[in-house]
């Protein structure tokens, strides 16, 4: 992972934390940021 790569999945993963309506990703969603990022990986597709 590339630090531009890590900051990119920081926005995506934590950038509505502090929404009221916030909540984690589902595991399709997580497959879909961690793809939109390039993480495309065994590690990354659980």
């Amino acid at each position: 992972m590339t630090i531009a790569q890590a900051w990119d999945l920081s926005q995506r993963w934590y950038g509505t934390r502090l929404d009221p309506d916030f909540r984690r990703p589902a595991p399709d969603e997580a497959r879909a940021i961690f793809a939109s990022v390039g993480l495309t990986a065994a590690f990354w597709v659980v």
